[in-house]
């Protein structure tokens, strides 16, 4: 076995695991066994007697919610969560349901009163059980720890199981056997970054590529017979580049390469006099296709000037995890719109047949307004425009450059359209016809020496940095006790005792005692680091009389919850001075962690989340929609800017709703939503096409169908499936992010219906059909309003006035869960901001839920309705909210 990857020594760690996990159960039922039963007075219990029993007893109860008890056992917990619920529909007005008559005064507020106060008296604030570092909070640690901020995990890193809503409650954070192994597996590649193994003799390899060992990259490139062709000068590689796909330098060093390449040209191509100019760069196998050119090395520039194959030779400095990539650097392709669109208007005043065909190509129903762009992309799009060019009967009355036709054709290729779909389709007349640059075979042989890399150097400097040692004098004892002493404090986010540094030297010790190196030594060391309980986990340090977490607890619980990584220096320091729980110092932190920009984690991870737009990756719209991946990615922006806005301008909560602006680009919005801002009508002189592409801050109409979260294109995608909607989900959704009020599970003893749907022809006539079984009727009276109310808008957010496949008109009215009647979404949006409250508090337990790592128990979130109703009295603002949420005993507590 190799010295490098000993295991026996990191399997002892795991105990201390396995004990961390029974203590959280230990934990857990320690704060439900604090609380006994509590005797139900009689006087309630002749309320529930008289308006309750009827539907909630007996063996098959009305939602499963049997209230025929004469104590509260808040020792359990199913008796617990039963009495919350009670309190939930009492303060909500759910109950008794409309159909029946109201409470009198008296005998709710008496019941209310009763249910509410035995429910504070009796759970008492806190609850998290020590908590694993999520996947994401992981990496982002270890990347900090060590200032490895590219460093990625091993591929199969088990993903995390989501609870509540996100993927970092405490109570799905277990540990498997395949998060065992991807934790040692990464603390070796984290290791082998700082202390790597001894480099093997130098051994020399040989690598061969031809046409069809090459990347074909969207239109780039193409293969025809012994040639692989290139086309394009663009600065996207995606869009005009080659590279080998299976050669990837091991060991950096001093490579022999050569090429073959030469001229294509053809008679009926254009033709190309000076040499074309073929650079080879150095690519690493990791970059993206999105990368520009600019983004790599240049190692040589090779000028081909002949129609045979040539082969030019020269050596070039590789280095590990690296390989060539080829560009034609002077072709007479560009991707480039402006350039590209002079390009063709030069081309289409000499040649009026090869404008009539593209014409007719972009604009099949002839009218200007109606292009369709999508469908020509790569080679069916030059296959369209090829077959209209050939067509003799091709209609040429408006094959002039100064119709309105061509004009808006030229305006397609000055758009991003140009160079997504139309300059793709284009590339195909120059890989038939010419000028191209043929690639015939790539050799790379070597290496002749080796040579340090970046990552070389960048290992020294780590290196360097983490142990501390300067000079070959110092003993190996010394460097490891330097490292150990600046090294687990920040590992274990808290200060360790001489006793820690000394059962960690131990470890190195004995290794070394078998003849391994010093650097085989803290490489061990790191490993053991890494899989340590103490990294690994979170909250596990003692607290203090009133149940809160200490310093450094709370210091790292800030830091998760804003940035997903590590305490940085100030609030350690903050820590051990014992100032951090101040609570103005506490405010001052936070103000200074909050995202300030839209990509921060805040508001890629709890945004994306809490409204669900990290879902969009997964949904690719219905054809019909025309709403393509850029579009996808346009609606996602608008809502994570929007709400960085609402964040960073410390704007009304009521704005969530309800805003009179959005962030996204004129093209999109007029696109999407059919409006028109006045940042667009009122622009002089007119925006460009470009500027209609760029985002920015847009006015719409407040009190509009469109705005604010309801509105906007990825939330309404989040809550559809690319191809219909479906109120059902949209309304459980509703319920669960923007109310706060989840629908319960459906009852145990109700088997999945199969009612008679003969006849139904819209959404709603079948969810009747569905729902006539009164113990579904229960949940779905409080579920299909919120879905209906926004069935007018389609999967991709557009308005829709009939539902699909049908003449029938929508019907978005419905009744809300408090019995207030509205006639579609504005009535919706309108009664929201006048319940403002109601949201905030979903969004304050959101974020408290996001930020301890546990749903939030009745005291807590009687506790975050308090800070709402107080925050609204000051302004409202959400950033406001967010700093009065941190100084919570809801968030200070363990």
């Amino acid at each position: 076995m190799s010295r490098w990857s000993r295991p026996r020594r990191l399997a002892a760690v795991w105990l201390f695991t396995s004990g961390c996990l029974a203590m959280a159960v230990a934990v857990r039922g320690q704060i439900a066994a604090a609380s006994g039963p509590v005797p139900i007075p009689e006087t309630i219990r002749a309320i529930l007697a008289e308006r309750c029993l009827d539907c909630h007893s007996g063996a098959s109860p009305a939602a499963d919610v049997d209230l025929d008890h004469s104590i509260i056992n808040f020792a359990d917990p199913e008796s617990r969560e039963l009495w919350e619920r009670v309190a939930g529909v009492l303060d909500e007005g759910r109950m008794p349901p409309p159909e029946e008559p109201r409470l009198p005064a008296a005998a709710g507020k008496a019941l209310w009163t009763f249910v509410d106060g035995q429910l504070c008296d009796h759970i008492t604030i806190g609850g998290t059980p020590p908590r694993r570092l999520s996947r994401d909070e992981y990496l982002r640690t270890v990347r900090t720890l060590f200032g490895l901020s590219s460093f990625k995990l091993p591929a199969g890193f088990p993903s995390d199981s989501v609870g509540h809503g996100f993927d970092n409650q405490a109570a799905a954070l277990a540990v498997s056997p395949a998060h065992i192994e991807a934790y040692r597996e990464t603390a070796r590649l984290v290791a082998d970054e700082l202390f790597p193994p001894p480099r093997p003799p130098l051994l020399a390899r040989r690598w061969e590529a031809g046409p069809k060992d090459m990347v074909l990259s969207f239109s780039a490139a193409t293969v025809h017979g012994d040639a692989l062709r290139l086309v394009s000068r663009s600065v996207d590689v995606m869009r005009s580049c080659t590279w080998p796909s299976r050669i990837e330098i091991k060991d950096s060093g001093r490579y022999a390469v050569e090429v073959s390449a030469s001229q294509f040209t053809s008679a009926a191509g254009h033709a190309f006099a000076d040499p074309m100019l073929l650079e080879v760069y150095a690519r690493p196998v990791t970059a993206t296709d999105r990368s520009k050119v600019s983004a790599f090395r240049l190692l040589q520039t090779l000028e081909v000037a002949g129609d045979f194959p040539e082969s030019f030779s020269f050596e070039a400095d590789l280095y590990e995890g690296e390989t060539l990539l080829f560009r034609w650097a002077n072709a007479e392709m560009t991707h480039e719109f402006d350039e590209l669109a002079d390009q063709m208007a030069g081309w289409f005043a000499s040649d009026k047949r090869f404008l009539a065909a593209w014409q007719q190509a972009v604009f099949p129903s002839g009218k200007v307004g109606r292009p369709e762009t999508t469908r020509l992309r790569g080679r069916n799009g030059w296959d369209i425009v090829s077959r209209h060019w050939a067509d003799p009967t091709l209609d040429l009355a408006e094959a002039t450059l100064d119709s309105e036709k061509s004009k808006a054709l030229l305006a397609r290729f000055r758009s991003l359209d140009g160079t997504f779909n139309l300059a793709d389709a284009l590339c195909h007349f120059y890989h038939e016809r010419g000028p191209a640059l043929e690639l015939h075979r790539v050799t790379v042989a070597g290496p002749s020496q080796f040579i340090e890399s970046p990552a070389d150097r960048r290992r020294v400097t780590l290196r360097q940095r983490l142990t501390g040692s300067g000079t070959a004098s110092e003993t190996p004892e010394a460097v490891a006790r330097s490292m150990l002493t600046t090294l687990l404090p920040r590992a274990f986010r808290r200060p360790v005792d001489d006793a820690t540094v000394d059962q960690f030297m131990a470890i190195a010790s004995d290794h070394w005692a078998e003849g391994h190196s010093l650097d085989e030594g803290l490489h061990l060391l790191v490993r053991n680091i890494l899989v340590s309980p103490r990294f690994l986990y979170r909250g596990l340090g003692p607290v203090d009389s009133a149940g809160r977490l200490d310093q450094f607890d709370l210091a790292s619980r800030l830091s998760y919850f804003l940035t997903q990584g590590p305490p940085d220096a100030t609030l350690v320091d903050l820590a051990t001075r014992s100032r951090l729980a101040e609570g103005w110092v506490l405010q001052r932190e936070t103000n200074r962690l909050l995202p300030k920009r839209m990509n921060d984690p805040l508001i890629t991870s709890f945004v994306g989340q809490w409204l669900g737009t990290q879902t969009l990756a997964g949904i690719m719209p219905d054809p019909k929609f025309r709403f393509d991946e850029a579009d996808v990615r346009l609606a996602k922006q608008e809502t994570e800017r929007f709400v960085t806005a609402m964040l960073t301008k410390n704007l009304p909560m009521e704005t969530f709703i309800d805003p009179g602006f959005t962030f996204s680009t004129p093209a999109f919005v007029q696109r999407n939503y059919g409006l028109t801002p006045p940042e667009v009508s009122n622009a002089d002189p007119p925006l460009t096409e470009a500027q209609r592409k760029q985002f920015q801050r847009l006015t719409i109409p407040q009190g509009d169908r469109f705005g604010g979260l309801l509105g906007q294109a990825a939330i309404l995608m989040a809550t559809a499936n690319g191809v219909d909607t479906q109120p059902v989900i949209r309304g459980v959704w509703v319920l669960e992010n923007i109310l706060g009020t989840p629908a319960p599970p459906p009852p145990k003893n109700v088997p999945a219906l199969t009612p008679e749907t003969q006849g139904a022809t819209t959404p709603r006539e079948l969810l009747a059909a569905h729902t006539r079984e009164a113990s579904c009727a229960v949940c779905h009276r409080r579920i299909d309003p919120l879905g209906f109310v926004l069935e007018n808008y389609d999967p991709v957010g557009r308005w829709r006035k009939t539902w699909p496949d049908s003449k029938v008109e929508v019907d978005a009215a419905g009744v809300l869960p408090d019995g207030t009647a509205v006639a579609g979404p504005t009535e919706f949006k309108a009664w929201l901001v006048a319940n403002i409250d109601r949201f905030s508090r979903c969004v304050a337990e959101k974020l408290l839920s996001y930020a301890t790592g546990r749903q939030l128990n009745y005291a807590e979130r009687r506790e975050v309705a308090d800070i709402v109703a107080t925050n609204r009295q000051a302004g409202n603002g959400f950033r406001d909210l967010v700093m009065a949420l941190v100084v919570s005993e809801t968030f200070r507590a363990k």
